[in-house]
């Protein structure tokens, strides 16, 4: 038996010609759903959320808050604290409280230690659902006290 397509075949015997076009374009027809499933698949993927930066402000200070995560469970606070005119407020005392509003769910205050001219830092803070939360910062600067709260959304 020849297998040759180019090959003349003795008599009677039949000449076997492989279809190379056909299976080249079966053998790709799995491969480019295996890459558009895949390519789909990697553009939908969710990303893990950055970090979450607010601003906020009171009629003596402006703060700028960062979550390290605004997912449920314990995440970092950054606070970042300046006078009205921007220059850094040091040496006050600044507590962080995560309050959940719509079922009272809180942790005991968090107070957090200074991390830089001007910055402070709250470790473990406790997100213990999803939904809307509360953080309520007391800030201690001086003879005054400041209490602000910055809404935000925690997801899971």
């Amino acid at each position: 038996m020849t297998t040759n397509p180019k090959a003349v075949a003795e008599p009677g015997e039949p000449v076997v010609r492989e279809p190379r076009a056909r299976s080249v374009r079966v053998a790709g027809v799995p491969v480019l759903v295996v890459a558009l499933v895949g390519l789909v698949g990697w553009l939908l993927w969710p990303t893990p959320p950055g970090h979450l930066v607010m601003h906020s402000g009171t009629a003596d200070h402006i703060v700028t808050v960062t979550l390290g995560s605004s997912r449920m469970g314990d995440t970092g606070v950054d606070i970042e604290l300046t006078d009205r005119a921007g220059r850094s407020v040091n040496n006050a005392v600044v507590q962080v409280q995560a309050v959940e509003p719509r079922m009272g769910y809180s942790d005991a205050p968090v107070t957090a230690t200074v991390s830089g001219e001007g910055r402070y830092h709250a470790p473990d803070v406790s997100f213990m659902m999803t939904g809307p939360w509360e953080l309520r910062l007391s800030v201690v600067a001086g003879d005054a006290t400041d209490h602000l709260s910055v809404p935000l959304w925690i997801s899971g």
